[in-house]
């Protein structure tokens, strides 16, 4: 994260680093210096968050809210996805659990057996992941994602593997979170869409591009870009967040020196150049 960040500031491990955010807990900063912009209502904030995940070790297990069950928390429920960057031989996702109901969940979280009832599946780099409020879930480790969801800070965590903070363990939201889980919960495989599928988001088919999911908050697609490409932030989209992935990728042929990760966020009917040779996210936000 240290190369790929150059001014990260903490001699802290940094699991994860927030690309494009409005969200009050970190707002992220332009070239110019101010906070990105393009909630219709000025007392609301941009509607989706766009980070990189590493994970070194296997992360906490955890579940989040949809938006009706956080109304009252001054938060937004947490619709995400992640796309699997790199992931080490071995690596895997907790990916939905086995438990019938809230109070079996309870007791094997109370005698520590909670990774009994935990559904565990097999990553590589490519696959997509949709994680809906109500899905238990966790990265594992050795591996990279882009996750793109709600502009939310709320989570519930289940179990963390015994680890201590400050000599502590840290914090678990057992009733908390026990309370939002899906039971039974039946979760997709990784999967990616069909190119027709990003005709009703861009107004035509985009050659070279990957559906990978459809939400009311965010459509989500990469793109592979060789040489040139040239399109439009159409007005059905409310705006368009452009992510370097992999490789060379340039925004109107200025400079980016190979940087991973540089962002863009493109308003309605902005034209939209890039030149290079590598790859992109491309995340719709619907009106």
């Amino acid at each position: 994260m240290r190369e790929w960040f150059a001014g990260a500031r903490t001699a802290l491990p940094i699991g994860e680093a927030w690309l494009l955010s409005d969200h009050p807990a970190m707002r992220t900063m332009d070239e110019r210096g101010l906070p990105i912009t393009g909630a219709d209502d000025p007392n609301e904030w941009f509607p989706v968050l766009v980070k990189v995940l590493h994970a070194k070790s296997d992360l906490s297990v955890q579940v989040h809210p949809d938006d009706h069950l956080v109304a009252q928390r001054g938060d937004r429920g947490k619709t995400e996805g992640w796309l699997i960057l790199t992931a080490e031989e071995g690596a895997r996702i907790c990916y939905g659990h086995h438990y019938e109901d809230g109070e079996e969940m309870r007791r094997a979280i109370a005698e520590d057996r909670l990774q009994e009832g935990l559904r565990y599946v097999p990553v590589r780099a490519g696959e997509y992941y949709p994680v809906p409020p109500g899905t238990v879930h966790a990265l594992g480790a050795g591996v990279v994602a882009l996750e793109v969801q709600q502009s939310s800070d709320l989570t519930y965590r289940l179990y963390d593997y015994g680890r201590l903070e400050n000599g502590k363990p840290r914090a678990l939201h057992v009733a908390e979170g026990i309370a939002v889980v899906s039971f039974p919960q039946r979760v997709n495989e990784g999967r990616a869409g069909a190119l027709d599928a990003l005709v009703d988001v861009f107004e035509h088919p985009v050659a070279g591009a990957l559906l990978y999911d459809r939400q009311p908050y965010f459509v989500f697609a990469t793109l592979e870009v060789h040489g040139e490409w040239h399109n439009v932030a159409h007005t059905c989209v409310r705006s368009l967040v452009v992510v370097v992935l992999f490789g060379d990728v340039r925004m109107d042929a200025v400079a980016n020196n190979g940087r991973l990760f540089r962002t863009w966020l493109l308003a309605p009917g902005e034209q939209v150049r890039l030149v290079g040779d590598g790859m992109v996210a491309l995340i719709g936000v619907p009106r």
